[in-house]
């Protein structure tokens, strides 16, 4: 009887240390949610396929426009007129507003850069990052 107690403990650790391993990680997604308040937008990282058609839902709460941008490269914040040249895709919502829409994910993985701001910008400015993966 006790030797089949060990492999069922050992069973059981590797499944909570997977589990803890994996934790730490966002699940991959093909909807992309964003609430926004007049705290900001949430959240602000994302897990999504390569080369993939991904939905974006901006829920804007906030009393002003704001504006998600999804940059090709980096940019120091912040986010002005000369750096229009890397966007990847973006996306407008009106105050009190939703909008949806559809984009095909960056085919290179890596991390990209997410703004999310008001459309007059200034210090409510936030940065994020989705995490493009193979499938």
């Amino acid at each position: 009887m006790q030797c089949a107690i060990y492999p069922r403990i050992c069973l059981f650790l590797l499944i909570v240390w997977l589990a803890a391993c994996s934790s730490d990680q966002l699940s991959l997604t093909r909807v992309v949610d964003v609430q926004i308040t007049q705290s900001g937008c949430h959240p602000m990282e994302w897990r999504v396929p390569a080369g993939q058609v991904v939905s974006i839902k901006l829920i804007n709460k906030a009393l002003k426009v704001y504006i998600w941008i999804l940059m090709g490269r980096p940019v120091t914040p912040p986010f002005d007129t000369g750096d229009a040249a890397n966007i990847f895709f973006s996306q407008q919502v009106a105050a009190g507003a939703s909008s949806s829409m559809q984009f095909k994910t960056p085919a290179a993985a890596g991390e990209y850069q997410v703004i999310c701001s008001p459309l007059d910008h200034g210090a409510e400015e936030q940065s994020g990052r989705i995490t493009v993966v193979q499938p």
